[in-house]
């Protein structure tokens, strides 16, 4: 309580104003879950950084499609993981990156399309999820299938409703890891396809605000710097 009053006192002296900050989140494990240690990778660096100049951090787990509804009818200062093009539309700054996404495919393991390159995956079916902004030369000649989120996808491709799943590397093999009947008949494919920033997206300074996109840069390269960045990355995973 003391060191709580202490940091109040010392933000008051300085001119800045601590804040509740609150994100809209997708599940998107391991960089971002309400399953997992301080909400994932993602999640702990976010909210450690915005620690580092007084404010809170709330987050609020959804599916993508009302991520996107809910930035726009302004209800949260931001959203996260974002990935560059995501920010299209949405009026959010972009952070730093926090980390990167290497997305490729999962497919059965009985499949023959292990280690094949991208141009020999045309006219194939590929789940994806309805809303997310994939490069568009991952999609380049396939048969995009939509769904409502990765894990359905998964248990498509499980159960042969189409070919391939375009999917981030490790949120793939962590939901596979969650459900070990899946991960009995699934595999990554072999290729990294791309290789994508993962960020946070902040609304716009209002006025009379601190700036709250260089605040959190700001804390992440303490975070850097200090070593906490890399305890976070290698406690908050599982």
């Amino acid at each position: 309580m003391r060191l709580g009053l202490l940091l109040i006192c010392l933000l008051s002296c300085l001119g800045l104003q601590a804040r509740e900050i609150r994100l809209a989140s997708l599940d998107y494990p391991p960089f971002s879950s309400p399953r997992l240690q301080e909400g994932g990778t993602l999640v702990a660096l976010s909210r450690a950084a915005l620690e580092r100049h007084g404010h809170s951090l709330i987050v609020d787990y959804m599916p993508w499609a009302r991520v996107v509804l809910a930035i726009k009818r302004g209800d949260y200062d931001g959203a996260l993981p974002l990935w560059p093009t995501d920010l299209v539309g949405l009026d959010l700054r972009p952070s730093r990156p926090l980390a990167y996404s290497e997305m490729g495919f999962f497919i059965r393991r009985d499949s023959p399309l292990l280690g094949l390159p991208l141009e020999d995956l045309k006219g194939l079916r590929v789940g994806i999820v309805r809303g997310y902004a994939y490069p568009k030369r991952l999609l380049s000649g396939v048969i995009p299938e939509e769904a409502a989120s990765d894990i359905s996808n998964l248990r498509k491709l499980a159960a042969k409703r189409f070919d391939l799943v375009l999917l981030e590397r490790e949120v793939g093999l962590h939901l596979l890891h969650e459900e070990p009947l899946l991960g009995q008949q699934l595999i990554w494919q072999g290729r990294m396809h791309e290789r994508i920033p993962l960020l946070v997206g902040l609304r716009p300074t209002r006025n009379g605000e601190e700036d709250l996109i260089e605040q959190f840069d700001d804390g992440l390269k303490q975070l850097l710097e200090s070593g906490e960045y890399l305890r976070i990355l290698r406690t908050s995973v599982r």
